[in-house]
């Protein structure tokens, strides 16, 4: 019976302990891509990562709070900021580049995630020290997003300035309500870190996240009749493509033009604009770097009390 109390007392003590380390944060850094029906390679669309455009690579900035809840599992709270674009004229696909549409849009992401370690060091390079360690991770989660994609209008259409204007309240599509701002996506994917004399950690992160939304782009269904777009502005943005364009990228014009990239001729057909099939996506890499949270137990507090600075006075040091 003793010997079983002071097993469980042994591993109370030695569990309190260690959690000053169950908490960190950090701050992110890195890049940023879109997949979706704008711009890509040289073939028509395709999901997850066969169509990155990495010619529009472009920012995300970003923090996190993470609770270790176990040796091999830990839950992250993260907000990222980043930017994703994409443009048709890029593309060596000749159905694309001649609908030359393009977009950005700042996405502001609020995640909550489960981490699973699927490898670990805690003496990496062998040398006894216990000090870097290393985790593999991958992770899964569910985001909020708060998005808004602006179109680029090129000189000479119609009688706008050249400039970006921002495309959900111009029901492009000609729908009846615009699509919301907000949105839901899935992130996933894996990262490393290391953490250094248990106090400083790094660490880099590669995540794909699945949105819930086809309009990251503005762009999902088929062109629309102009008197079902609400104003002139979201008529000029809707459709950018000129017989001109056409010409450049296909050797003939005008009858390409009708049967492609316009509504339709009676009303009952219309074009496809984008590919409604697929939602869109994006991906968030990033280099992190941040600090261990080491708030003290009561146990460390009591056995390490010289580890906090403090010093026993001589009466206490005779008592015992």
């Amino acid at each position: 019976m003793l010997r079983n109390s002071l097993f469980v007392l042994c591993i109370f003590l030695s569990t309190n302990a260690t959690s000053q380390y169950n908490w960190d944060w950090a701050v992110h850094a890195g890049a940023s891509n879109y997949l979706g029906d704008i711009g890509g390679t040289d073939q028509a669309r395709r999901d997850f990562i066969y169509d990155v455009k990495l010619d529009q690579t472009r920012y995300v900035f970003g923090a996190h709070l993470r609770y270790k809840a176990s040796r091999t599992f830990a839950i992250t709270a993260q907000f990222m900021y980043g930017r994703i674009q994409g443009w048709d004229k890029d593309t060596e696909y000749g159905p694309r580049r001649a609908r030359n549409l393009n977009f950005k849009n700042n996405i502001k992401e609020l995640s909550i995630r489960g981490e699973y370690t699927l490898y670990s060091d805690n003496d990496l390079g062998g040398r006894g020290y216990y000090n870097p360690d290393f985790r593999f991770y991958g992770f899964l989660g569910l985001a909020a997003v708060m998005h808004n994609p602006q179109g680029y209008l090129y000189e000479g259409n119609k009688d706008f300035e050249e400039g970006w204007y921002s495309l959900r309240k111009l029901t492009t599509e000609g729908q009846d309500n615009p699509y919301s701002a907000f949105t839901m996506a899935i992130p996933m994917g894996m990262g490393v870190y290391f953490t250094h004399i248990k106090k400083y950690r790094f660490g880099w992160e590669l995540g794909y996240r699945i949105s819930l939304s086809d309009y990251l782009d503005d762009i999902s269904g088929s062109y629309a009749p102009n008197n079902e777009i609400s104003s002139e502005l979201g008529q000029a943005l809707a459709n950018q493509t000129t017989p001109e364009i056409i010409d450049a990228v296909f050797g003939n014009s005008g009858e390409i033009y009708n049967y492609h990239y316009a509504p339709g001729y009676d009303g009952s057909y219309r074009n496809p604009r984008g590919i409604n099939n697929y939602n869109d996506g994006y991906v968030f890499t990033s280099l992190s770097f941040g600090m261990v949270v080491q708030q003290k137990s009561r146990y460390s507090k009591a056995r390490y009390n010289w580890y906090n600075g403090r010093k026993r006075s001589k009466r206490a040091r005779a008592k015992l």
